[in-house]
């Protein structure tokens, strides 16, 4: 399936678990490879942060949501400026201010 990305932006995002995270709110592209590396989601929680979750987290991505892995310490892929904090759930790779 291909996506636009006004198909994508603003797609809910939940754990496997079914923890509600936030919505897409951009990603972090490779122009050499030619890939996106990571999704930035508007976290659920206040002040307006934005998670940063690695693609080898993303179980799913349908028209409806975006489900992720709830386990992420194997795989800390981490945007620069971001620091490495996994949520409750041990779900995300980092946790940066927007």
């Amino acid at each position: 399936m291909r996506m636009a990305w006004d198909q994508l932006k603003h797609l809910p995002v939940v754990t496997k678990s079914g923890q509600h995270l936030g919505k897409v709110s951009g990603f972090i592209f490779d122009p050499e490879g030619h890939s996106i590396l990571q999704y930035e989601v508007k976290a659920s929680m206040p002040f307006g942060r934005t998670l940063l979750v690695a693609v080898t987290q993303v179980l799913s991505v349908t028209s409806q949501q975006m489900t992720v892995d709830d386990l992420t310490g194997s795989q800390p892929a981490v945007a620069e400026n971001a620091t490495s904090v996994p949520d409750a759930a041990g779900t995300l790779a980092a946790l940066r201010d927007s």
